[in-house]
């Protein structure tokens, strides 16, 4: 098959970008016989895109001229660009028309099902470019991979799709995680945020993934549960900081590096990832390969990828959370053992297998 492939994404660094790296190398390894060409657009990172991918068919086209053109006017064939091909898959900004059948892959629908979770126009305009790309997916795809039962749910409730043509094909953790701090990397970055014992969590300052709530259940049960003397939260500050109490016992490091990642979950007592909503979660998956308990919302996909290998927890419940992360410490050794279990069942691997095998039916 000569398999067209929208690799754009690759250079924003995020969970899409992962899966499009990881996706497109595992089929490659899987089945060499087939013939994948790349279409790429950035309008600054060309670079960094050939690095990945040296062979991508690139071009310097602004997000919003391709937005225009392809999810609002709907012209200008895939095939213009790239050639004929058998099938084409796109990606999770832009939906182009094609001559070929067409498969995507839904992550997430959150700016569907959670519209007013930010007030910004920056906001609006990204829920609005997704709601028109998607009506074009369940309109023209032969074909829609949804990253989790849940994500597969959802969308069919909002675009009325029908069964057979979604499938459900599960991402695995990205490989540039598979990393094995030191003893000497662990004590230097308890050293450099002045840690003990502590916990970890991980994710945007945002009202959905839920920090402010995991903050305030911190504070509020810390000496009374005998929690660990502090909380780390990873990631930007994105918006919703104003609502987080300012405490010692809480720090914030901001974006930190792949390997400094690493080195604070394998130090840390727990990881607490009480988000309200996800389509997927890769981030229990980074806490299960580096063997510490997991701590979970019962809601959206995040119970399909912990199973029974997390304390999951009612996100909106400040008692729900801190009694799950006592459970999560007094079962440590359970819940490792588990944890590696579970990790188990994804890979790569398997998603290239299934993901080509759908390419062979339509085409």
């Amino acid at each position: 098959m000569r398999i067209g492939f929208d690799v754009s994404q690759v250079v924003y660094g995020t969970g899409v970008s992962d899966y499009t790296i990881e996706l497109v190398s595992a089929m490659r390894i899987t089945d060499p016989t087939n013939k994948l060409v790349l279409f790429g657009s950035t309008l600054r990172r060309t670079k960094d895109m050939r690095k990945l991918f040296p062979e991508v068919k690139s071009y310097r086209f602004p997000p919003t001229f391709l937005h225009l053109l392809w999810n609002v006017l709907h012209v200008g064939n895939i095939e213009n660009f790239i050639g004929q091909v058998d099938v084409f898959h796109s990606s999770d900004w832009t939906q182009p028309p094609a001559s070929c059948p067409k498969v995507t892959t839904v992550h997430d629908l959150s700016p569907m099902l959670m519209p007013d979770e930010m007030a910004g126009s920056s906001f609006r305009n990204i829920s609005s470019v997704h709601r028109l790309r998607l009506n074009w997916v369940a309109k023209e795809c032969q074909k829609i991979i949804c990253v989790s039962d849940s994500t597969a749910k959802d969308f069919q409730k909002i675009f009325h799709v029908e069964d057979s043509k979604v499938e459900i094909i599960p991402e695995a953790m990205p490989t540039r995680f598979v990393i094995t701090p030191t003893r000497d990397e662990i004590n230097s970055l308890k050293k450099e945020f002045d840690l003990d014992d502590y916990l970890v969590a991980i994710g945007t300052i945002q009202p959905r993934k839920n920090i402010s709530r995991l903050v305030k259940t911190f504070l509020k049960y810390q000496k009374t549960l005998h929690l660990p003397s502090k909380l780390v939260v990873i990631g930007g500050q994105g918006w919703g900081l104003s609502d987080i109490p300012i405490d010692p016992r809480i720090i914030f490091t901001g974006y930190v590096s792949d390997q400094k990642l690493a080195g604070l979950l394998k130090g840390s007592e727990a990881f607490v990832f009480p988000s309200l909503y996800e389509g997927f979660g890769l981030p229990v998956l980074i806490a299960f390969y580096h063997q510490i308990p997991v701590i979970t919302s019962n809601t959206s996909s995040l119970p399909e990828v912990a199973g029974r290998a997390a304390i999951l927890v009612d996100p909106k419940s400040e008692i729900s959370i801190a009694e799950g992360i006592v459970d999560a410490l007094k079962n440590r050794r359970r819940l490792v053992a588990e944890g590696t279990k579970q990790l188990s069942k994804f890979s790569w691997d398997s998603t290239a297998r299934k993901t080509l095998s759908l390419y062979s039916q339509i085409c």
